[in-house]
This record gives C-alpha cells, sequence and structure tokens, in this order.
C-alpha cells in the first residue's frame, strides 16, 4: 500500500514521529509520500525526506498559505523540484475558497504558477480543492496542453464532476472521510475506474472510522482501501494492488529510484551554481544535449540458445568478448534523446577446439529511445528501449562463412556524466548496460560448431541474445 497524502511532518507528529513512520511501514504501507504545505517549512520536509528512503515528498505552497508565493518561493520549489530526487510531485497546490486565508485572485495566480513548473519539470501535480470547483476545473482546463497529469487529492463530490477530472487526464484519491456516515459521494466511488484513483490518509485529519476522533496516521490506510472495496463489492487485495499500480506510475515510484539514490544524490549536490536564475521562468537545462557523437566501449556477452539435445546443454554462452564501435546522439527534448550507434565483437573462442575455423563476428546496428530521468542533474539517469539489426557470422570448420541476420529490440539502464567545456561544448560520459534481444529464431547445422566436437549434421534453430555494459564518450560541441 501507498499513502499518497500524509503530513507527518506536521507539529501533531513531533512527540512520536519515528514511531508512526515504523508503524506505518509495519502496518504494510510501501511508501509514504508528504506534500509540502508552507515555505517556512521546506526545510524540515526536505530533511525529513532524506531520512527515510520510503519517504517521498511534494513541493509547493498550499493555498491557505498564496500569499507567500513569489519569485523567491516559486525559485526554491523549482530548484529543489529539479534537483532533489526525492521529490515526487509538486503540491499540495490548488484553491481553498471555505477559508478566507487568501484573495481569490492571489490564490489562482499561484495556482497557475506551480502548475507551469510541475509542466516544465515533468513532475504530476497534488492539487488541493475546497468549494472552488468551477474555478478550480477552468484552471486546470487552461492548463493541459497534454503535459499536465496529477492527483485531485481527498476526493468527493458528483460522478459529472468525477468525470470532468478524469477527462483532464486526472487521478483522484480518497482519504478517511469514505467511512463517515454523512459520506454522500457513494455512487462517484462506485463509478470511478480502478485504474483512475489511490489512496491517502491526508494524517493527521481525516481519521477514518473507528478511530474518528483520533489522530490519524498512515497505517490506517488499509482501513480507507476496506471501505472501497465494500463500496465497490470487489476483493480488497483488488484495491491494494490497483492503487499501488496507479501510484507508481503517477509518482515513477520504482526500485531502481532507491538502489540509485546515492548516486542521484550526488548530483544533487553537485548542480552548477550557473543554473540559479532571479526568475524560474527563464531558467534553461543546465547540460543540454543537442547534437553529439564518439566511440563505444565495452565488453560482449554472447548466449545462444537452442533446443535440448541428447549430447549438449540447450544454451552457450560466449564471456568477455571486445566490443566497439561508436555512436550518434540527438536530443529531441531535454528528457529524451535519440541515438544510432553501431557495435562489433569477434567470437575466437571457438578455435581454439576447431582447426581452420573462421571466427564468430557479430555485429549490432541500434537505433534507441533514450528517457532521461532528470535532465538537469551533473548525473542523469536514463532508461532505453529501441530497435536493433543484429547481423551474425558464423565461422564454418569446413571452411566459409554463414551468415544469419535477424531484427532484435535493445533495452537497458545507464547513467550520463556530465562534463562542460567553456566555449567548446559538453563532454558525456555515458555509462549503461546494453541488453539485445534477437526476434526469432535461425535455422542451419550448427551440431559441428559445438564445444563437445562434431556431431551429426542436423538443422538447429538458434536464438542470440547479447549483454553489453559498456561506455559511450559522446562530445555535443556548442
Amino acid at each position: 500500500m501507498i499513502d499518497t497524502h500524509a503530513h507527518i511532518d506536521s507539529n501533531d507528529f513531533d512527540a512520536d514521529r519515528d514511531e508512526v513512520i515504523h508503524r506505518s511501514f509495519d502496518s504494510g504501507v510501501t511508501d509514504i509520500i508528504i506534500p509540502a504545505i508552507e515555505p517556512m517549512k521546506f526545510e524540515n520536509l526536505i530533511r525529513l525526506g532524506d531520512s527515510y528512503s520510503k519517504i517521498k515528498i511534494g513541493m509547493g505552497i498550499h493555498p491557505h498559505n498564496a500569499k507567500e508565493i513569489d519569485s523567491v518561493t516559486l525559485n526554491e520549489i523549482y530548484d529543489e523540484a529539479k534537483k532533489n530526487p526525492k521529490v515526487l510531485a509538486i503540491g499540495e497546490i490548488g484553491l481553498d475558497y471555505y477559508y478566507d486565508f487568501a484573495p481569490v485572485e492571489v490564490q489562482k495566480r499561484g495556482f497557475r504558477d506551480q502548475l507551469e513548473i510541475a509542466k516544465e519539470l515533468d513532475l504530476p501535480v497534488i492539487i488541493h480543492n475546497r468549494d472552488s470547483d468551477e474555478d478550480l476545473l477552468s484552471i486546470l482546463e487552461e492548463a493541459q496542453d497534454g503535459k499536465l497529469k496529477g492527483v485531485l487529492h481527498c476526493f468527493s463530490g458528483n460522478v459529472e464532476f468525477l468525470n470532468k477530472a478524469l477527462a483532464l487526464d486526472l487521478l483522484v484519491s480518497f482519504t478517511g472521510n469514505v467511512t463517515f456516515k454523512k459520506f454522500d459521494s457513494i455512487d462517484m466511488i462506485k463509478s470511478v475506474p480502478l485504474n483512475k484513483f489511490m489512496l491517502e490518509t491526508d494524517s493527521p485529519y481525516m481519521t477514518p472510522v473507528p478511530f474518528r476522533g483520533k489522530r490519524n496516521e498512515p497505517k490506517f490506510v488499509k482501513l480507507i482501501a476496506e471501505k472501497i472495496a465494500e463500496i465497490k463489492s470487489i476483493d480488497i487485495k483488488e484495491v491494494i494492488n490497483m492503487t499501488t499500480e496507479n501510484a507508481k506510475r503517477l509518482f515513477r515510484i520504482a526500485l531502481f529510484l532507491t538502489v540509485l539514490m546515492p548516486i542521484m544524490v550526488y548530483a544533487q549536490n553537485n548542480e552548477s551554481d550557473d543554473e540559479y536564475y532571479d526568475d524560474y521562468e527563464s531558467k534553461k537545462p543546465a547540460y543540454a544535449k543537442t547534437l553529439g557523437f564518439g566511440p563505444v566501449l565495452g565488453t560482449n556477452t554472447i548466449v545462444e540458445s537452442f533446443p535440448k539435445r541428447e549430447n549438449y546443454n540447450s544454451s552457450i554462452s560466449y564471456e568477455g568478448l571486445l566490443a566497439y564501435g561508436g555512436i550518434a546522439h540527438y536530443g529531441l527534448y531535454d528528457y529524451l534523446i535519440l541515438s544510432a550507434s553501431y557495435v562489433y565483437s569477434k567470437n575466437t573462442k571457438l578455435q581454439e577446439k576447431f582447426e581452420n575455423l573462421e571466427p564468430n563476428t557479430h555485429t549490432q546496428v541500434e537505433l534507441t529511445a533514450n528517457f532521461i530521468v532528470n535532465p538537469n542533474g551533473v548525473i542523469n539517469l536514463y532508461g532505453f528501449v529501441g530497435p536493433s539489426y543484429l547481423i551474425n557470422s558464423y565461422g564454418s570448420p569446413s571452411g566459409g562463412i554463414e551468415d544469419r541476420s535477424n531484427m532484435g529490440i535493445n533495452t537497458g539502464l545507464g547513467f550520463f556524466f556530465n562534463f562542460p567545456i567553456s566555449g567548446a561544448g559538453l563532454i558525456t560520459l555515458s555509462a549503461e548496460w546494453k541488453l539485445n534481444f534477437m526476434l526469432g529464431s535461425q535455422s542451419f547445422d550448427y551440431d559441428s560448431r559445438l564445444p563437445q566436437g562434431k556431431q551429426e549434421g542436423n538443422p538447429v534453430e538458434i536464438s542470440t541474445f547479447f549483454s553489453i555494459p559498456r561506455i559511450n564518450l559522446i562530445f555535443y560541441p556548442f
């Protein structure tokens, strides 16, 4: 379970915050997201996020504190959200007309400004709404240009309002008020699709029944799941599984972010001072990548698989083969780089067993889309996927070469290490682990090439897999 909205940084938890957090994790909560409320508490919120790997945060200013929104606080939100890998959203932001803590126009302006920050940084928003449906939807419709994503938290209302929110490609989240006797949005919960809502406690508020009247905390999120399962007449496991997946998808909560957090924090702490400007809207990517090129060097492990036969195993692995080539990059967006690469490797290991055997050679021509998680960091984390054309040439003990080529898919993870050169451009050292999977198989007489020795000839269906940890050195001229 993921509690997507809990204010456990508030003063209500000062006496036993660590105990509350540990109780929550012991109860089955896997992650907690804490949205920001006001600038004066940003530092404490960030410190709390740094203290627990399973706690993530949002950066933003609540409509109650809209009068504190100015160029300084907007810059603070922008900078922290851009640099800190624990910041998964811009929030809590929105409108609140129930209380008169800030003028309506001040709230609207602050809401719009923070929506723009979220879109620029490709982060979801956590939206607060109270008695402001019409203005809130109007601003969201105005801001939705295909880049806006987020959640309306503590959601209640009718089916019509729900449908308008979903039409804007937003999710909704439900809290403890769904357990209250006076909760009057049952039909809305029944109609919300399973892939469009999440769970939250809004701790320390909105404590669910039977603990209403006491301080709320994240461990009670299961009570909300139970009530929703009851209303929708489905198993609670389905509610928990779907809402967890919805939260992971929206907030990009993934295991590799936790594993790689020390590297991401290093990147955060080594940002260039040149990134800081007086107006957040004028900020540009710190390490823009447009057109680059350079060499590739790595080691190739080749695994050839075929049907299990009586005299030999169903696969053969050749490890530690030198792989080299070249690569070209084109930065389509800050967070998306297209690349084309050529990698060649030669396998001479079978020559030790067979005389007059020409070496096997393997060439990979790859087109790849690289998706960067944090394009403004000194170190950029990225994942990639794309098509490959695999050219395999096999030497025959009887002489000659047999060529077998096939389409494939390449995928993997990597890092860009950015080194700007004043007046010249940008050098990027890329360390990545790339996998190439051949689509389909190839049929030819493979028996005579097996390490066990020459066998009776027979066609064999072979599929090939490549694993290449590699280094790319790329130069982007200005």
